[in-house]
């Protein structure tokens, strides 16, 4: 080592140039030395290249190991050889001359020549020896670079085999996940499918097989579009190309079935990406088919509460009861898709069914057809004695009765009937029949009994018009006779008071001087009453002609009857220095006649019962609705609670002739006249804190108007 240290430091290949170098330079010396000796110059030259040539190939040596295969670690053990065969050559010749009988005959050139072979035979040997531990140094390098390198391959490889594992069990998870998901999917009651744009299934769950009928292989072979019937495709197939448009979409249809059937579904989807960035559709089909028949049924009952009430409205719009009953027949067989319907009308005996209106019955059966009210295997008899509907799914099978021969010659199988009207005071029987074996819900029954009820309350209805008109009609008859009597009998009393009167007058002129004061005061009630007794019988005739009398309503200005009613009362007003205030009062509608005599009656009721302070009256309205109310307030001296009711009847009074005039029936003709316009009139008082009279009239709207 330390060799190789002190060589590295001076140079390898250098000291073999040197070496080289010395062998040249001995070879020159030596050959000036010969030549200069005489030495013939063959010999010489011969000697010369024999030193020197062993020299130039160690000098060229030096340089050349630089551009061979060797590497500058072994150029020490290079020169080391050279100095090996060196050695070696010298120490053969130390001992050969060192023996007795041995010497070298000429030291001057044997050993020059050979030292410099021996040394070129080393270098020889030490390049032969340095190729080697080249060779072995990059084999081992290689070896080295061949471990590092199987090494790196073996881990490569054992990473390679871990990654294996891993994708191996990633792969059976991903297998686990998939065949987890099949099985959530699958687990579903509804239809899972995923779509490709133009339709074709990526992926289902088995719901979709077990509702169409299709095997897994049947599908995978469809288009989305095949599972709906041929007129909805179109459809179909533009909602698929929606969804993918907008990113969702939600469509009803119905799903058609391998065997043919239609299942109503509602479809929602919306898109999603693949991992290999592809869009497909994946959504949820669902079966509504529960949806849909009770949207039916609610649909039903809706368009049966319909009915009724249509046919409550026609009811309280006509007057003719056979249009109700056949647009009722008509609605029920309609409603209830049934091929007859019927309504009997019981006789007054009680024992005979007259089919009055019908659908569905022979030509000629309307109005003339009787059906017994009484033969025990009558469903109508049957009726008639239940306060429930009848109702019959199959006639055939119906143990309770077999007819009547209405039903049984039309094939009737099935129906609902009731009874129109009370149980115990019947009117008669709806009835609604098929020809058909059918179960009828219990909604369907009560539509059939609110029907029957529509039309009993029209008959009685039109019942109760019909005694009411003729009730109307007696009335406006007795009316009439009164007002002919009260006309006559006014007319009649009134001749015999005016004679009284004359004769009493009569009486005072003549005779007055000669009566005595007790005479005069009797003459005086006599004139008196007979006055009152003409009064009262011109009140009554004005209250018995308010109805029969009285002018063609019209809109008429209050503010005008109320300046009218103070001219008729001007000297009344001015004696009693009454003061009237009054509002703007509205135009209504009425009698203008007749609303004056009611002013006129309040404000004189108002003046006469002021008491002792001059009258204070005031004059007001007020809009309410349709109708506007007045009202006539004053100071005066009050009407007590119990009498508020009885002032307005004819002929009450609630003070004596001393104490205040009038007949008693001024305030029973303003209730009348007001009752006439289709209003009310009211007091409202206490004992000494005034009375207000208020009274309600119609109000002037744009129809009144025109």
């Amino acid at each position: 080592m330390v060799w190789n240290r002190h060589l590295s430091a001076v140079g390898a290949r250098r000291v073999i140039e040197a070496i080289g170098g010395l062998y040249v330079a001995l070879a020159a010396g030596r050959a000036l030395v010969q030549i200069d000796r005489g030495v013939p110059l063959g010999n010489v030259l011969i000697v010369t290249l024999l030193i020197a040539v062993p020299g130039f190939v160690l000098i060229y040596g030096g340089y050349w190991i630089s551009r061979v295969d060797i590497d500058a670690e072994f150029y020490p053990d290079i020169v080391g050889w050279c100095l090996a065969g060196f050695g070696a050559m010298a120490s053969v010749l130390v001992l050969y001359h060192l023996q007795p009988d041995g010497s070298v005959t000429n030291p001057a050139t044997a050993p020059p020549i050979l030292t410099a072979l021996s040394s070129v035979a080393g270098f020889a040997v030490g390049v032969y020896d340095g190729q080697a531990k080249t060779r072995t140094r990059q084999l081992e390098q290689r070896n080295r670079k061949l471990e590092r390198t199987q090494a790196e391959l073996e881990e490569t490889v054992q990473r390679f085999e871990e990654a294996n594992s891993r994708l191996e069990e990633s792969n059976e998870r991903l297998e686990r996940y998939r065949q987890y998901t099949d099985h959530v999917l699958d687990a579903i009651h509804d239809v899972f499918y995923v779509l490709e744009e133009d339709g074709s299934l990526q992926r289902w769950n088995e719901s979709l097989c077990e509702v169409t009928g299709y095997s897994n292989a049947e599908v995978a072979s469809m288009n989305a579009v095949e599972f709906v019937a041929e007129g909805d495709r179109e459809t179909i197939a533009n909602a698929i190309a929606e969804g993918f448009e907008t990113g969702s979409v939600q469509i009803e249809g119905d799903l058609l079935t391998k065997a043919g059937e239609h299942v109503p579904y509602e479809f929602a989807a919306s898109t999603l990406e693949t991992p290999d960035g592809k869009s497909v559709l994946a959504g949820i089909g669902r079966d509504i088919s529960d949806r849909k028949e009770r949207e039916r049924v609610l649909e039903h009952r809706a368009r049966q509460q319909q009915v009724v009430a249509d046919l409550g409205q026609f009811a309280l719009e006509t007057d003719d009861i056979d249009d109700l009953m056949r647009e009722a027949t008509r609605q029920v067989a309609s409603v209830l898709d049934t091929e007859f319907c019927k309504v009997l009308d019981l006789d007054e005996r009680g024992d005979a069914l007259l089919l009055r209106q019908g659908v569905g019955w022979q030509d000629g059966l309307v109005g003339s057809e009787m059906v017994s009210a009484i033969e025990a295997d009558s469903q109508a008899a049957y009726t008639l004695a239940n306060d429930h509907p009848i109702v019959v799914e199959n006639l055939e099978e119906e143990t309770r009765f077999s007819g009547p021969e209405l039903l049984t010659s039309h094939d009737v199988s099935s129906g609902i009937s009731t009874i129109i009207g009370p149980f115990d005071e019947p009117w008669g029987i709806l009835g609604s029949h098929d020809t058909d074996s059918r179960t009828f819900t219990d909604e369907d029954v009560t539509f059939v009994q609110s029907v029957a009820n529509v039309l009993a309350e029209a008959i009685e209805r039109q019942q109760y018009r019909t005694e009411l008109e003729e009730l109307v009609a007696d009335l406006e008859v007795s009316n009439e006779r009164l007002e002919q009597f009260a006309y006559a009998a006014s007319h009649d009393l009134q001749e015999p008071l005016r004679m009284v009167s004359t004769y009493l007058q009569l009486i005072e002129r003549r005779y007055g001087d000669e009566l005595d004061a007790d005479g005069e005061e009797f003459l005086a009630y006599a004139v008196d009453g007979a006055d009152r007794m003409r009064e009262m019988i011109e009140g009554l005739l004005q209250y018995s002609r308010v109805e029969t009398r009285g002018d063609e309503f019209e809109p008429v200005d209050l503010n005008a009857v109320l300046e009218s009613v103070r001219e008729n009362l001007q000297v009344t007003i001015e004696r009693s220095d009454a003061e009237i205030t009054a509002e703007s009062l509205p135009r209504v509608v009425g009698d203008e006649g007749q609303l004056q005599q009611v002013f006129q009656n309040l404000l004189s009721n108002a003046i006469e019962y002021s008491g002792a302070e001059p009258p204070r009256i005031r004059v007001s309205a007020e809009r309410n609705g349709t109708k506007w109310t007045v009202s006539v307030a004053d100071e005066g001296i009050g009407i007590g609670p119990d009498d508020q009711e009885r002032i307005f009847e004819v002929f009450q009074r609630l003070h004596g002739r001393e104490e205040h005039t009038g007949t008693g029936i001024g305030l029973a003709l303003c209730e009348r006249i007001v009752e006439r316009h289709d209003g009310d009139i009211w007091v409202e008082s206490d004992l000494g804190e005034g009375a207000t009279f208020s009274f309600t009239l119609p109000a002037v709207t744009s129809r009144t108007e025109d």
